[in-house]
């Protein structure tokens, strides 16, 4: 009984301190009043998907200690469709 306890808190205090930066556009973030911008990130990686390339975005912006984020999807000429990534974090 204590086990499945501790394993409830356990799992209850991971849940509560994950806390993902939300995705926001550009209209969003010039009208919150509370949002400050932290700059631009980039990842110099190819992905085949936008789903792939908003996890990653998500996961940086996350890492630099973003609430929000404005994700910018870059197709490059001549690159079978890969994408390149950016986004401005904001706080």
């Amino acid at each position: 009984m204590k086990t499945l306890a501790l394993a409830f808190v356990a799992a209850f205090l991971l849940c509560s301190n994950a806390a993902a930066a939300i995705k926001i556009n550009s209209h969003q973030a010039k009208n919150m009043d509370d949002v400050m911008s932290l700059g631009v990130i980039y990842i110099n990686h190819n992905f085949a998907t936008e789903q792939e390339a908003e996890v990653a975005i998500n996961d940086d912006a996350d890492q630099h200690g973003a609430k929000y984020y404005h994700s910018i999807l870059m197709r490059e000429p001549g690159s079978n469709g890969n994408m390149h990534v950016s986004a401005e974090i904001y706080r």
